[in-house]
């Protein structure tokens, strides 16, 4: 595999189709792509990644693309993030939650901000919380604390209070 074909592979799927439609052939190539650029970072690949999510784990495959993240530096990565948490496909808003957990900047918290207030998506809040429980600010623990009292799952009120009582 060489930089124009892994390219070509992640522009042709934006993103993935969901787990229950994903062939072991898409999804094994995609695992290619992603070792690819595990082998050879390449900033341009980020946006193309993050995009690439599909409904579901990717056969357990969609996990392991934070390899290629941790190649880049968190000031590289934290624009590509904002970008995909604004997403219309909710898809790439959970794994780009769920990643920025992993490359905590204040420049998150206001979309994640808005994460918190997808009501209809209790795995994007959570996400959301983890998030923003790794943003160790003021800014970061007063937009948790004002989830707590929004918050209509109390499975995720439970896991504000345990962040901010960790806080």
């Amino acid at each position: 595999m060489d930089k124009q074909e892994a390219f070509d592979f992640l522009r042709a799927h934006q993103p993935l189709p969901p787990e229950r439609e994903l062939s072991e052939a898409v999804i094994t190539e995609y695992d290619r792509v992603r070792e690819f650029f595990v082998d050879n970072p390449d900033e341009e690949s980020i946006p193309l990644l993050l995009n690439s999510f599909g409904e579901g784990m990717g056969l357990g495959v969609y996990q392991l693309v934070g390899e290629v993240f941790r190649k880049h530096s968190v000031g590289v990565l934290v624009p590509y993030l904002l970008t995909a948490l604004a997403s219309k496909h909710r898809s790439v808003r959970w794994w780009s939650a769920q990643f920025a957990a992993d490359f905590p900047h204040p420049d998150l918290i206001k979309p994640l901000a808005t994460a918190l207030e997808e009501l209809g998506d209790f795995d994007i809040r959570c996400a959301a919380v983890t998030a923003l429980s790794q943003i160790k600010t003021t800014s970061a623990k007063a937009v948790l604390a004002d989830a707590l009292d929004k918050e209509p799952e109390e499975e995720i009120r439970a896991l504000i209070r345990d962040v901010l009582g960790d806080w």
